[in-house]
């Protein structure tokens, strides 16, 4: 049972062994089983926290007052996580009233270690084996610290948060938390398609590695042990079109490949025909994937590389590119732009978004929530179903962890810097991987033909997977005409054709275009003229002569007697009861209907 933040009496700052495996995925069900060890959900700051471990891993949660970025100071803050690996108060620093082997300064991007006589060390985030989710800015976060680099070995580990930027501390005494030996119960994914798949999508961000031989035979063991469909390249400055046109074709033996670059270093490639693509929209390339034949319409697929790194400057730009696609993302919505997207085409965005700092950009890419309305526009709904899109979890094939950089060398700890965001109104996710080859067993490595070090001696950056098919809410057939809402153009009334005469993305059996009474589809049936009331200008709308009269739309005198239908109408010669201008010897509505008619008629 998940322990809520007003639980703020009788939690635990002694835990038993709680065995879990957190998957490392900016969610955070995995940690409702595991016990509070400390809560002030009255604080601005520090509110819950939480501990849990593996064979391999002890994972910290820290859910916070503010939406903050650990690792960097864009929103000023302090914070620490210190830690007693050993459980031993008595040894390490500040012993023997506090203990602590390790001071986690997220800041200041280091670790302070101490021995057991309390002698200091510094070392980086990747020396501890630190990982984080998300790797941007966020109220929630989720760590986890590696047991081997930090020789956790003992029954236990204490360990606290510290705010110094308020003087707060949580829990407010040390916790102590029983570590657990457990394996860890992660079950690798199949590197083969989902069930379903109609579509394999993948991005990658090639390092400037894509003209070098030995990065070339990974990249081509890796590539054929997934076998994509549509792949969006980034940092590929350095190879034209052609060339990864052939590299991929010599990868998949009998495969053909189209491959478009933009102005810079973003391709796309797929073995499906590409139609138009937009170079123009700022570091993302939008291309149409004629994917027809599996998904039943197009696609829109981009390769996107957002501005790299912290800063300020940086932030702003990041943020400025992803209105900037947002606002092209609309317009392909919205008929009558650069790109009409007919109704229900599926969405995918992805690549490496440099998502550090702020999570400002992600929030735009995903809500259609535009930061600088001035300069791109109105806010919109991104998803044909009048929803956001679905930022994906993609987790490791063979690690619980989301992130998709990686550089042990570097001050930094691996971030998930690669995305994957999709319209799942209509289209549905069977399976998707990161693939990191370096801990896959021997026995998966055979299988898929791979090597241990492929994903790193490829790239800096791993590929991200992800499998679709037709799906989502906007599948459904409301009115099960055989055309899936999200592609009917009259999802609530029957048009399995999807007769629209005007283009106009709404079917001729929902519309009225000249509101006369009259769907087009039976205008156009009629022989009517569905932009025009009245067509043959006899002073009665088509919809009043066919269903109130019964006389003929497309003649002005039905009966041919000289005289106007509408005159007969109004004015009938023979009836003897006032008012009664249908001449069915009774005043009712479709009297009134008729006067109504008539208003402005010259005679």
């Amino acid at each position: 049972m998940k322990i809520p933040l007003c639980a703020s009496f009788g939690l635990w700052l002694a835990s038993a062994a709680h065995a879990q495996t957190i998957v490392l995925d900016q969610a955070f069900s995995d940690w409702d089983a595991v016990p509070v060890a400390g809560a002030n959900p009255a604080n601005d700051h520090l509110k819950l926290v939480q501990a849990a471990s593996n064979a391999g891993w002890a994972f910290f949660r820290v859910t916070l007052g503010e939406e903050l970025a650990l690792d960097e100071s864009i929103v000023p803050h302090a914070l620490e996580l210190w830690v007693d690996v050993d459980g031993n108060p008595n040894t390490g620093h500040n012993a023997p009233s506090q203990g602590w082997e390790l001071e986690i300064d997220f800041v200041q991007g280091e670790v302070r270690r101490y021995n057991a006589n309390g002698v200091l060390t510094t070392l980086g985030f990747n020396d501890v084996g630190l990982h984080q989710s998300p790797t941007y800015s966020a109220d929630d976060v989720e760590l986890a610290l590696s047991r081997a680099d930090v020789n956790m070995a003992g029954a236990a580990v204490r360990w606290q948060w510290f705010d110094g930027l308020h003087g707060q501390y949580l829990p407010s005494e040390p916790a102590t938390t029983e570590l657990s030996n457990a394996a860890s119960d992660h079950v690798p994914v199949p590197l083969e398609r989902g069930p379903g798949t109609a579509l394999r999508c993948m991005w990658w961000n090639m390092n400037g590695r894509m003209d070098q031989s030995g990065p070339q035979a990974a990249m081509g063991r890796m590539v054929a042990a997934v076998a994509p469909d549509v792949i969006g390249f980034c940092e590929v400055s350095d190879v034209s079109a052609g060339e990864v046109k052939g590299l991929l074709e010599s990868w998949l033996p009998g495969s053909t490949w189209n491959v478009v670059k933009d102005d810079y270093d973003l391709m796309v490639a797929s073995t499906l025909e590409l139609g138009q693509g937009y170079p123009g929209v700022y570091r993302s390339f939008p291309v149409v994937v004629e994917t027809g034949p599996v998904l039943g319409l197009p696609t829109l697929f981009t390769s996107s590389h957002l501005k790299c790194c912290g800063g300020p400057d940086n932030e702003a730009q990041r943020q400025s590119e992803a209105d900037e696609y947002m606002a092209f993302q609309r317009d392909a919505m919205t008929p009558g732009g650069q790109l009409d997207l007919p109704n229900g085409a599926p969405i995918v965005f992805g690549g490496d978004l440099n998502m550090v700092g702020l999570s400002g950009p992600i929030h735009t890419l995903v809500t259609g929530d535009i930061f600088d309305n001035a300069a791109f526009g109105p806010d919109f709904a991104p998803d044909w179903d009048g929803t956001a899109m679905t930022e994906l979890a993609v987790v490791q094939a063979d690690r619980p962890m989301d992130y998709t950089w990686r550089n042990d060398n570097s001050d930094y700890m691996p971030g998930k810097l690669d995305y994957a965001i999709v319209s799942d109104g209509v289209v549905g996710v069977e399976r998707m991987f990161g693939l990191q080859t370096s801990d896959m067993d021997a026995a998966r490595l055979a299988t898929y033909n791979l090597q241990a070090g492929d994903t790193w001696t490829a790239s800096d950056h791993m590929p991200v997977v992800v499998d679709l098919a037709w799906g989502g809410d906007a599948s459904e057939d409301l009115d099960e005409d055989g055309v899936p809402d999200g592609l009917d153009n009259c999802p609530e009334v029957p048009n399995p054709a999807q007769a629209d005469f005007n283009g106009n993305g709404m079917g001729d059996a929902c519309e009225d275009s000249d509101n006369d009474g009259l769907w087009d589809a039976e205008e156009l049936n009629w022989g009517t003229d569905p932009l025009v009331q009245d067509t043959d200008g006899d002073g009665l709308t088509d919809s009043v002569e066919i269903y109130l009269y019964n006389s003929d739309p497309l003649s002005s005198d039905t009966d041919g007697d000289g005289v106007s239908d509408s005159i007969e109408l109004l004015f009938p010669p023979t009836s003897g009861c006032p008012g009664d201008l249908n001449n069915d010897q009774s005043v009712t509505i479709a009297d009134l209907l008729l006067l109504l008619s008539s208003i402005g008629q010259v005679c």
